[in-house]
């Protein structure tokens, strides 16, 4: 069984937690979703989520989870039902993904491959070639794009290019036992229509199938790979 919760933290409750805010939102919103599971401080992480910003400074996040999360303190609000996602092949839907797209390259010839941000190292191709700022914002727009279009059959939906927006790219940076870490993150919504209503399902529930290009990306414990669906009238 899933659960897909909304969380609501005010921000009286962690705005005195100093351990959270030195290590970055990224990483205290991945603390702040780990106390929610209190009873199993040993278990590997089994959820997905993102945060939102929420009113009058309030924290808010939307969680899928195998287990029933719970709040540590009775000013957290948490809103969760059983999740089991069905939909059937030709629904049209909103979705919306926040991802962290990366491509991996070798820094040199017959070198170990390593993670590139996929927007970052458009970028810079883009840079090499002597090309206009307007064409390098296109440029790492599509390569955004590209990412998303190289996995979306795996996760049973057709997406058309021109319904994607693609927006909110950020740069995190966290610290976590004495190193400093960077991902950046990339927020896509848009309408597809449902071609595998089974693959969807299991990408909703955060499980795709194991095949190449077909994760939902990297960052998974800091707010990433939460792929959410509405179905369209």
């Amino acid at each position: 069984m899933s659960y897909l919760s909304r969380i609501a933290v005010p921000a009286s409750v962690f705005s005195h937690e100093s351990s959270l805010m030195i290590h970055g939102d990224a990483y205290r919103d991945h603390l702040l979703m780990w106390k929610l599971f209190p009873d199993s401080p040993d278990a590997k992480r089994d959820f997905l989520f993102r945060a939102e910003q929420g009113a009058n400074g309030h924290l808010l996040y939307y969680l899928l989870s195998e287990r029933p999360p719970q709040a540590w303190h009775p000013a957290v609000k948490v809103e969760s039902k059983p999740y089991q996602p069905r939909l059937e092949a030709g629904e049209w839907v909103h979705f919306s993904l926040r991802a962290n797209p990366v491509v991996a390259k070798p820094k040199e010839k017959g070198q170990r491959s390593r993670r590139h941000d996929v927007l970052m190292a458009a970028k810079t191709e883009a840079k090499a070639k002597g090309l206009p700022a307007g064409q390098i914002q296109e440029a790492m727009t599509r390569a955004a794009l590209d990412w998303l279009a190289r996995r979306a059959a795996a996760w049973g939906l057709e997406i058309e290019g021109d319904e994607v927006q693609v927006d909110a790219y950020f740069q995190h940076t966290l610290h976590s036992k004495g190193r400093r870490m960077r991902f950046s993150s990339i927020d896509y919504q848009g309408m597809a229509r449902v071609a595998d209503g089974d693959k969807l399902a299991r990408a909703l529930l955060g499980q795709p199938a194991a095949a190449p290009h077909s994760s939902l990306g990297h960052a998974l414990g800091f707010g990433c790979g939460l792929l959410l669906v509405k179905r369209l009238p």
